[in-house]
């Protein structure tokens, strides 16, 4: 199965891989038609549709009945999308009756076929008047009702519904939602129709991912936005620093970095935005396990092994005791104890678990670890033993140094507010694709701090993709 948020970036993403609304419109609206006539041998056939693309799907179904009597009941002319607006448009070319809401919601309607095409799968809670005033209408007409997608009012991921649109039929597509076989009564038949999105598709990240995982409260407060830790440092500076850097360049609002007073006055000159704490000793050893666990207290998300070497068993009494961390470089030969994401590349991959870097040797280990690995590489491999996603984005200029410590920090943010598999989909393609608007700039001499650069426009493109 899959869930309303899962297909909406799976849409999304189709998409930026060039397979658009218009074409899966064009499928499902085909496939609700067929299902119609399998069932049905002619007569009469009332359209009921809102303002969304399921409205646009059932526009394609009604240019495809071509053997029923026609008619179109509208909730309102102002379509959200331009897809639902070029299909109603042929419709209107083509000579098809129309009523808006006003003008049937009084009327008595008589048919064979009704064809639910009000709302889709973003109904939650509540309906509105006037779409309570239609369902209860469509409900109230003696015909074989048939919802497309799934039946208007219906909470698609847990079957609740306050009024719902009761079906005979429900033409679900590429894959059925939960709430399908929650809500059997209201439901009726599902049928599951493929509207042509590739299995690989379902595969890759893109702007989707990122849709679904990255919002913004208007009403929200200082840190209700992500709390990052970041702890390293130590033989190496200025690794837990782009960590710090990118993690604020992804949306986190507030980020310390955790680092041995050995290199804090360093450290704490990269950059004024950085909230900058030390730790005892010249490097990271169990006796700051304390001090750390004091200031991950007060953080969503701990990200911890930048610039160290071997601090494993530091890192395991670390996630004993917080509830999320993401482990690299020094981290990476941890136990972990509580919600993971872990980001080693191939080599890195071979060191800590012996074999080769293969996407089932991965699969494997992530199950194994009970953790989600983000495998860093020419095309990123991310999964939690079960689900698994490519990441396609980035180029050859992002094996420079640094850009390893960039993603970790890009994963601290999103994690901060997203389940670990979500975060580390989203993360791994707004860092490969800050990476190709990087070499867009700079061709193949860009640095990691290049790549933090780039992080909000990868972001903002994908938010308005």
């Amino acid at each position: 199965m899959i869930t309303s948020e899962e297909m909406f970036a799976l849409d999304t993403n189709c998409r930026y891989y060039g397979l658009t609304t218009l074409q899966l419109m064009e499928n499902a609206g085909r496939a609700v038609a067929e299902e119609v006539k399998k069932r049905i041998k002619g007569g009469s056939v009332a359209v009921f549709a809102g303002t969304g693309n399921n409205a646009g799907d059932a526009f394609v179904a009604a240019r495809h009945l071509k053997e029923f009597d026609v008619k179109i009941f509208l909730m309102r002319e102002d379509f959200r999308t331009e897809e639902t607006k070029k299909n109603f448009e042929i419709l209107k070319r083509a000579g098809y009756e129309v009523k808006t809401f006003h003008e049937w919601i009084d009327e008595e309607i008589e048919c064979d076929v009704v064809l639910d095409g009000l709302l889709g799968t973003g109904v939650r809670g509540k309906l509105r008047k006037d779409y309570r005033e239609a369902i209860e209408k469509m409900n109230e007409i003696k015909a074989f009702k048939v919802a497309i997608d799934i039946p208007s009012g219906l909470n698609p991921d847990t079957g609740e519904f306050d009024l719902a649109f009761k079906a005979d039929l429900t033409v679900t597509f590429h894959k059925p939602k939960p709430g399908l076989y929650k809500a059997k009564e209201i439901c009726g038949d599902v049928i599951v129709a493929d509207i042509g999105i590739p299995e690989y598709f379902e595969k890759l990240t893109g702007p989707g991912d990122v849709k679904i995982s990255y919002r913004r409260d208007p009403n929200a407060h200082k840190g209700q936005h992500g709390r990052v830790l970041v702890v390293g440092g130590s033989p190496y500076i200025g690794a837990p620093v782009l960590t710090a850097l990118a993690a604020y360049a992804a949306g986190a609002d507030i980020v310390t970095l955790l680092v041995p007073e050995s290199i804090y006055e360093i450290a704490a000159s990269f950059s004024p935005e950085i909230i900058t704490r030390k730790l005892r000793g010249e490097e990271i050893t169990e006796e700051n396990i304390a001090e750390i666990l004091r200031f991950a207290e007060k953080h969503d998300v701990v990200v911890f092994g930048m610039g160290t070497v071997d601090k494993g068993e530091i890192a395991t009494e670390i996630s004993k005791k917080v509830k999320k961390i993401v482990l690299d470089a020094g981290g990476l030969t941890s136990k972990v104890f509580c919600e993971a994401i872990l980001t080693p590349h191939a080599g890195e991959f071979k060191r800590v678990f012996g074999k080769e870097a293969t996407v089932e040797n991965v699969k494997e280990e992530a199950k194994s670890s009970k953790a989600v690995l983000l495998l860093k590489g020419r095309k990123d491999v991310i999964t939690d033993g079960e689900k698994i996603k490519f990441n396609v984005t980035g180029n050859e200029g992002m094996t420079v140094g640094g850009t390893g410590d960039v993603l970790a920090g890009v994963c601290g943010a999103f994690f901060a507010k997203n389940p670990a598999f979500k975060a580390a989909c989203s993360s791994a393609f707004v860092v490969g694709l800050a990476g190709d608007l990087a070499m867009k700039e700079k061709s193949f001499n860009f640095t990691a701090k290049d790549v933090i650069e780039m992080i909000p426009r990868a972001i903002k493109f994908s938010l308005e993709f």
